[in-house]
């Protein structure tokens, strides 16, 4: 039951990898850096509740905050961008620097 779990967090880490290194869309990433962040609390989930236990939940809380706090971030920033009818495309971002 074990590797079920640690083979669908690996898939999910692999999809957010994937995300990441396919997109230049600035949503799109931090959507993936998300993904990367569930299928990797989902193998340290896997690993701690096998090895010690139930030692995992403050560590588990402390993911599913900052993938909480990440979401919100991306949703209010999505919607100013797409207010100010900015694209979202990272190698354009580049160019606010000039």
């Amino acid at each position: 039951m074990m590797e079920y779990f640690i083979t669908f967090g690996i898939a999910l880490l692999s999809i957010g990898i994937a995300g990441i290194a396919s997109s230049r869309h600035l949503v799109i990433m931090l959507m993936s850096i998300e993904i990367i962040l569930v299928g990797a609390s989902l193998v340290a989930i896997t690993f701690f509740t096998y090895y010690s236990g139930s030692a995992i939940i403050p560590l588990l809380f402390t993911i599913w905050a900052v993938a909480a706090s990440e979401v919100i971030m991306l949703i209010s920033f999505y919607r100013y961008m797409a207010k100010s009818e900015f694209s979202l495309d990272i190698a354009k971002l580049s160019e606010l620097k000039d």
